[in-house]
C-alpha cells in the first residue's frame, strides 16, 4: 500500500494566498496587499472606500491585519 501526500490546502498554521504573490512562513505575520485589504473591508466592519482612505492616509501598500485595524481607527478619528 503506497501512501499519498495530502493536497496542499489552507490551514490556520500555514496560510495559502491564491491571489497574492506575498508569501509567509510559520514564524512571520501575514502581510496583505492593498487590493486584498480593500476586498476584505467588510471583515473589518467598514466599506471599501473607508479602507482605501485608511491605506492612503497611512501611505502604505502592504500591511498586517493589526496595522490595517490601526490605520482604519486613525482614519475614522482624523480631523476634517
Amino acid at each position: 500500500m503506497s501512501k499519498k501526500k495530502p493536497d496542499k490546502t489552507a490551514t490556520i498554521e500555514e496560510p495559502v494566498y491564491s491571489r497574492s504573490k506575498l508569501k509567509t512562513d510559520k514564524t512571520t505575520t501575514p502581510v496583505y496587499s492593498r487590493s486584498e485589504l480593500i476586498a476584505a473591508a467588510s471583515s473589518f466592519g467598514v466599506k471599501p472606500e473607508v479602507m482605501a482612505g485608511a491605506l492612503k492616509l497611512a501611505g502604505k501598500d502592504t500591511m498586517t491585519k493589526a496595522e490595517a485595524e490601526k490605520a482604519i481607527k486613525d482614519f475614522l478619528k482624523r480631523r476634517v
